[in-house]
């Protein structure tokens, strides 16, 4: 079985030998596996060892565990990036989110940038009327249901979407939808293919900050809700645009010194300003997200900016990378 893996920046090729199936557990071909900004950083504690990667799939279940039940061979399914147990008591009282046994195939080292790969049963949600490259962006879409969800959007809300990556295009299209007052939007204007989508997902303004520092900028309106997809050092810049009682909630993260961020404690408690994580591990929203693209309330075709086979890999990450017309670049075996 051949599958792809990355040392520093480098991707490499390497095949492994099919295992035996566990009864919990599917196998699944791969149709579509979208790459994301995760994919494309660098960890310095991983940087001498090669690591499988690929967590944004679609495909086709080709063998299944004796245990297994919800779905059957031959049949096109999304993979949830991570599942919450329902065995926990995190789980049995409700707390999903919460959970201390999380299955994920992130655990048995098989990732989606592969001919196969094989993923908990639990992990595999049936989705057969959606194509495969717009079916795998329900992993990204649910990160930006959970970011939406702790920003507590209201039809008063004044917002401003730091980032406008694919999630931070989804959380613009998002908060639009749920009927936000304003909604700004900050992305480097380098990014053109980004602010050109930004402006048709419904922001009323998008804001190059690399040009005006987002403290500067005259909203005419008092920023109370702050999405933040950037890299953490940016919350200095949300903390300051944010306006009293204002809520932050963000997703950015880094490795080394940029996973840091250092601010002016007093400031953030003197304007009464919440900061809220999300981390969508467990994913709790995949058919939620699966319905938001099947109704277009998220349009995912006009997120995929590029599509590369499996063989051009190191193309694809380059193109996501750096390309100025890349948005969600999606590669399908």
């Amino acid at each position: 079985m051949r599958i792809a893996v990355k040392k520093g920046r480098d991707v490499q090729w390497c095949e492994r030998p099919a295992t035996p199936l566990a009864p919990d557990r599917v196998r699944v071909r791969v149709a579509a596996c979208g790459i994301c900004g995760t994919d494309l950083q660098e960890d310095p504690h991983q940087e001498d060892r090669e690591t499988g990667f690929g967590h944004e799939i679609a495909g086709t279940i080709v063998e299944i565990g004796s245990a297994v039940t919800n779905v059957r061979n031959g049949q096109r399914v999304v993979l949830e990036s991570a599942t919450a147990c329902g065995k926990c008591g995190n789980c049995r009282n409700g707390r999903q989110e919460l959970c201390t046994d999380i299955q994920s195939f992130f655990f048995l080292d098989s990732f989606g940038f592969a001919d196969e790969m094989t993923a908990p049963g639990v992990s595999a949600i049936l989705c057969e009327d959606l194509a495969p490259e717009a079916a795998c962006l329900s992993e990204p879409l649910g990160v930006a249901i959970d970011l939406v969800r702790l920003g507590d959007i209201r039809l008063d809300s004044n917002v401003l979407v730091m980032g406008q990556g694919p999630i931070g295009l989804m959380v613009t299209a998002l908060v639009r939808r749920m009927g936000a007052r304003r909604v700004f939007a900050s992305q480097r204007r380098r990014r053109t293919a980004r602010v050109e989508l930004a402006r048709r997902f419904g922001a009323d303004d998008v804001i190059h900050p690399e040009t005006t520092p987002l403290a500067d900028i005259d909203f005419g309106c008092v920023i109370d809700r702050v999405l933040v997809t950037t890299p953490p050092p940016t919350l200095n810049a949300a903390f300051e645009v944010a306006g009293k009682g204002g809520i932050v909630a963000f997703i950015g993260i880094a490795h080394g010194t940029d996973a840091f961020c250092r601010f002016d404690a007093n400031a953030f408690h003197f304007k009464k300003l919440q900061l809220r994580a999300s981390f969508a591990s467990p994913a709790l929203y995949t058919p939620l997200a699966l319905q938001y693209l099947r109704e277009r309330v998220v349009d995912g075709p006009a997120l995929i900016s590029h599509r590369f086979s499996l063989d051009a890999l190191a193309q694809a990450m380059a193109t996501a990378r750096s390309s100025p017309d890349a948005v969600k670049v999606v590669v399908t075996p």
